[in-house]
């Protein structure tokens, strides 16, 4: 697909359509954890919401969005955007992975278990990832100073590493906007448009749930731009290259 004026608009206004959403929570100064009761069913269906980008199941995500997708364009063009996918998800995990041992910022929800003296902040980020969802184990549900779910519970102690930048979303809105940038062309809106409502809610979960603060969020959805964009053009330039050029008449 070739990378002229029109793909590039269409792939600045879903950008921007994944930013507006945390850009106005991060403007506004307001933190949405502790908001939500997460003992409820909003609860439940946001960690329904968030657990579409944990692993594993965010590889059976990236799976049938990556079929869905292809399926929807001519086969002359699967490759490419298919490879083009792919190496965006790759980058994803290794930008997230950098950033958040570069950065080290604990977890809204470790913050506020520690504010409120359940655990000591220094010493749970000492320790490896098995240690600290030991500590978290350790506390009774008397202990805890909100009513939770056990699914939310459980998503606490799997997630027990660093919050900067938010990997999920990340994740969810490089599949948003790669599905974008593939299917607008062709004037195909409906799956681009779900996976955007999809990825939007799941950053707005990654909050309600204590996972990140908004900051995180944020710039996740940018990242997000960027790294889809560089994978974009990787992919034409070395397509270009390995494609012979029409012999002209």
């Amino acid at each position: 697909m070739p990378i002229n004026r029109a793909n590039k608009i269409y792939w600045l206004c879903s950008w921007l359509l994944l930013l507006l959403p945390p850009l106005l929570i991060t403007l506004s100064g307001r933190q949405l954890f502790p908001l939500l009761d997460l003992s409820s069913g909003f609860a439940e269906l946001n960690y329904a919401l968030t657990m579409t980008g944990t692993r594993p199941w965010g590889a059976v995500t990236s799976a049938i969005v990556l079929m869905l997708v292809l399926s929807q364009l001519p086969r002359r063009q699967r490759l490419q955007i298919g490879c083009t996918i792919l190496l965006a998800l790759g980058l994803n995990m290794l930008v997230s992975h950098g950033l958040k041992q570069l950065f080290a910022e604990p977890r809204p929800y470790v913050e506020y278990l520690a504010q409120r003296g359940l655990l000591n902040l220094e010493q749970f980020y000492h320790t490896d990832g098995a240690g600290r969802a030991a500590i978290l184990a350790a506390l009774s549900s008397n202990q805890l100073p909100m009513p939770i779910s056990a699914n939310v519970w459980s998503q606490w102690q799997f997630e027990t590493g660093y919050s900067f930048p938010s990997g999920h979303t990340l994740f969810s809105c490089t599949l948003a906007l790669s599905s974008c940038v593939a299917l607008i062309p062709r004037k195909r809106i409906g799956l681009p448009l779900l996976l955007v409502c999809w990825a939007c809610w799941v950053s707005l979960s990654r909050l309600l749930l204590g996972m990140h603060w908004p900051i995180d969020v944020l710039a996740s959805a940018l990242l997000s731009g960027i790294i889809c964009g560089v994978s974009y053009m990787a992919v034409a330039c070395i397509t270009q290259r390995l494609t012979p050029d029409s012999p002209t008449k």
